[in-house]
């Protein structure tokens, strides 16, 4: 009988483990080859530093900060807590991404610090991004990353791995958000409770870079410990891909006949077509994230509303992930159409997202947004209603001031 196809997370932390295998379930400490932290737990990690009397990290030009989640700070609370932040890394002497820089995830593509089978921890939770690259990257709390800051390891339980073959051509108006909206309503995240996720199949090995991080941001929603994708054509340095083997789990999704979908207020796990909302006010429509605020989706909602207005109705904010995009979406001309259009530009960050600063939506407003989750009070008002849908799907709603069906969609 053949051998059973090795896991790439199991590769990976052999690998960094010194191991020449490694068995589902073993707690391992595995050597790290990034850490990044965000402003929005540093200061939890400087009294980590303080209260254990530490005070240098393993390695100053593989440990950064990123200043991400307030960008345009609200109050002298807020402030107080980013200048604690920002003097202890300069304290560290490690690399320093100021408010504006971008998304810590989006910073890391940009700068390289995913690579296929290298290991990457981040003080956020959607950290997996670097799946998309096949890096073993991974979300953990602030004693966590302090500690790997400190000791360039870490340690984990090796997860199991399920599969995910996704067949068929969807329609033209169907984007891997909605897939991923697709996944969490149909599996759940029982399938996928601390597993790695190895997305496969023609669908998935088609996606643009921007497309493929979009997928694996997700992977925290879908309750999964990593997820990987398949290296882009014309990688060549992408780890071989796994098959599954005999006993394997393998979950099956056709996408042939999917339809745009929008999730329900208050969890990214219950979603609809499009259709079944469709018509309904909507008050406020926000573009951007780890999951869709690259030039991708830029460029598409660009050209959505080139020549038209937004909803008087619509409040549209539009934040790019990083300062990279930013810049590109500039000089693409993508941003002056966005502005004539009636949508708001904000500098790049997570924006919105995390509700720690504007624009928070008014008590009873209907929101559609691109983020990756809509738990109540997410934005920061707990009486507005948030739905999540793709680029193309938020676009046309704050031109239309209302949800779209599909016959509204372009495709």
């Amino acid at each position: 009988m053949a051998p059973r196809p090795t896991p790439l997370v199991n590769r990976i932390v052999a690998e960094r483990a010194g191991r020449a295998t490694v068995d589902v379930g073993e707690l391992l400490f595995v050597d790290v080859d990034r850490v990044y932290v965000q402003d929005g737990n540093s200061p939890t990690i400087a009294r980590l530093y303080r209260q254990h009397g530490l005070s240098t990290v393993f390695d100053p030009e593989r440990v950064a900060f990123v200043f991400d989640h307030t960008v345009l700070v609200p109050n002298r609370e807020m402030a107080d807590r980013i200048g604690e932040a920002e003097r202890f890394a300069r304290e560290l002497g490690v690399q320093v991404f100021g408010r504006g820089a971008g998304i810590s995830h989006l910073v890391a593509l940009e700068e390289g610090w995913y690579v296929p089978g290298n290991v990457v921890l981040g003080s956020d939770s959607h950290t997996c991004v670097g799946g998309a690259l096949q890096s073993l990257a991974l979300g953990m709390g602030a004693t966590d990353i302090a500690a790997a800051m400190v000791t360039g390891r870490t340690w984990l339980k090796v997860p199991d791995t399920v599969w995910l073959h996704v067949s068929g051509t969807p329609h033209a108006s169907v984007r891997p958000k909605d897939v991923l909206l697709e996944v969490l309503r149909r599996f759940g995240m029982d399938a996928f409770l601390y597993r790695s996720v190895q997305w496969t199949g023609p669908w998935v090995e088609s996606l643009s870079e921007d497309s493929a991080a979009s997928v694996a941001s997700m992977g925290v929603e879908m309750g999964a410990k990593c997820v990987f994708l398949p290296p882009r054509p014309g990688s060549p340095e992408g780890l071989v891909p796994t098959a599954a083997g005999p006993g394997d789990r393998v979950l099956e999704l056709d996408v042939s006949t999917l339809s745009p979908m929008v999730s329900l207020p208050h969890s990214p796990h219950g979603s609809v077509p499009v259709d079944e909302l469709g018509g309904r006010p909507v008050d406020y429509v926000f573009v951007g994230t780890c999951t869709n605020g690259r030039l991708e989706d830029i460029a598409e909602i660009a050209g959505l509303v080139e020549g038209h207005r937004v909803a008087p109705s619509v409040h549209f904010v539009v934040t790019p992930g990083s300062r990279q995009t930013y810049l590109d979406a500039i000089s693409a001309g993508y941003v002056a159409t966005l502005v004539e259009a009636g949508a708001i530009v904000t500098p790049p960050g997570c924006g919105a997202c995390v509700g720690t600063q504007g624009s928070v939506p008014a008590s009873g407003s209907t929101v559609l947004t691109t983020m990756n989750r809509n738990f109540k009070g997410r934005m920061g008002n707990p009486d507005a209603g948030i739905h999540l849908s793709s680029p193309l799907v938020a676009a046309t709603a704050a031109l239309l001031g209302r949800f779209p069906t599909r016959e509204d969609l372009p495709g």
